[in-house]
């Protein structure tokens, strides 16, 4: 196999054909009509490259190039290449500094870089990866190990690149629908109040009425949580498995100096290693309204228990609390918008209606579901539940 010539050896440099170098190792040619892709090389040896332009030219590699760190930051800021081949050790901002640079700038942080060094000590690989580089080669390379490397990276490159192209054009899709949605849900909203507020009409009508307007505030909340749901995603937050233990633990790490303020115990029983499937802000966002509000409603001195268990593909999140429950007729309306129960909660704080709404709809938009059961011996039982991963 053979084998990179040694880089800082300027004989070595010129001996170097690119025809032969594209025969000896077989490289096929572009096929396809698509920008070829834009390889940077930054190094403060010109031997190096011109090496390595020689090498990536034939395989359909755009090569530009740099001779300082300064000169490399000051045109990538201009024209952002596909892949960074970085020299560690340079002069004036070594490649340390460089990679800082570009993983601080939101417009470069995600070129893939490859750190090119004769330095093969271990803390500084480490240190490395640490700073964000991608890939690293020692010196001297094995030519086919360097393209392999490059062509990997790129190629991974390119396919991020059209996922999030994809995830935007979902995203944008998905608003242009909604739009439209919102409208109908209007619609119906308003055509449910009219026809309740009509005189002389029957009770059954009103209560039919009353109905369609739920139903359309629920698909309403829905349509809100699913946008959020694709915005995350497009975002680049998106579906993850979800160790349960950490999500509990985050809800009750956060909420507990509220707990202790009233006297309340925040009891987080042992349970299974579970992960769920699901979008770690979505998931957190109901944990929280969901012990925000146990702690809201339970008595001083009492104990809120937290819990998780496992059904068939399902993963669940239980926190049930001693406060007064909710009646069989406010269990109807508990998860419709601007619902409130009769029950104050026990430091007189006011809401809005709209946590436990919301908190139902993003559980669906994930996959899952919330729901509420009476607890034996008194109190409330919500209950959130996610596939499983």
């Amino acid at each position: 196999m053979p084998c990179w010539p040694d880089l800082h050896n300027p004989s070595s440099a010129h001996s170097v054909d690119p025809v032969t170098i594209e025969r000896n190792l077989d490289i096929p040619a572009a096929q396809d009509a698509s920008p070829a892709p834009t390889v940077m090389v930054i190094d403060d040896h010109p031997a190096n490259i011109r090496l390595l332009t020689a090498l990536l030219l034939p395989c359909g590699y755009q090569v530009s190039s740099a001779a300082s760190g300064a000169e490399g930051l000051a045109m990538i800021r201009v024209a952002s290449p596909d892949l960074v081949l970085l020299d560690m050790r340079m002069p004036g901002l070594d490649g340390f500094e460089v990679l800082e640079q570009l993983r601080q700038a939101e417009a470069t942080r995600d070129i893939p870089v490859i750190f090119l060094t004769a330095d093969d000590d271990q803390e500084n690989l480490i240190r490395a990866f640490a700073a964000g580089a991608t890939d690293y080669l020692t010196k001297p390379f094995v030519l086919r190990e360097l393209l392999a490397r490059v062509r990997m990276q790129i190629d991974l490159k390119i396919s991020r690149d059209q996922l999030q192209r994809f995830a935007r054009e979902k995203q944008d899709m998905a608003e242009r629908i909604a739009h439209d949605m919102r409208n109908y849900f209007s619609n119906i909203t308003l055509a449910a109040e009219l026809l309740s507020s009509l005189p002389a009409v029957d009770a059954g009508v009103v209560s039919l009425a009353r109905s369609i307007r739920s139903s359309a505030d629920s698909g309403f909340l829905f349509l809100h949580a699913l946008l959020e749901h694709q915005e995350q995603e497009a975002g680049g937050v998106g579906i993850e498995p979800l160790p349960v233990g950490q999500l509990l633990c985050d809800a009750v790490d956060l909420l507990e100096s509220s707990a202790r303020a009233r006297s309340i115990t925040l009891e987080l029983r042992a349970h299974p290693t579970i992960i769920v499937s699901g979008l770690r802000t979505g998931a957190a966002a109901v944990l929280q309204n969901l012990l925000s509000n146990a702690i809201k409603y339970s008595p001083c001195g009492s104990r809120i228990r937290i819990s998780a268990s496992s059904h068939a593909t399902q993963g669940r999140m239980n926190v049930m609390d001693r406060g007064p429950g909710i009646n069989g007729a406010e269990r109807q309306k508990l998860f419709q918008r601007f619902s409130r129960t009769a029950s104050a909660p026990t430091a007189g704080e006011s809401g809005t209606g709209l946590g436990l709404a919301l908190a139902k709809q993003q559980a669906r938009a994930m996959g899952g579901d919330l729901w509420f059961d009476p607890r034996i011996g008194g109190g409330s039982s919500f209950t959130f539940e996610l596939p499983l991963a």
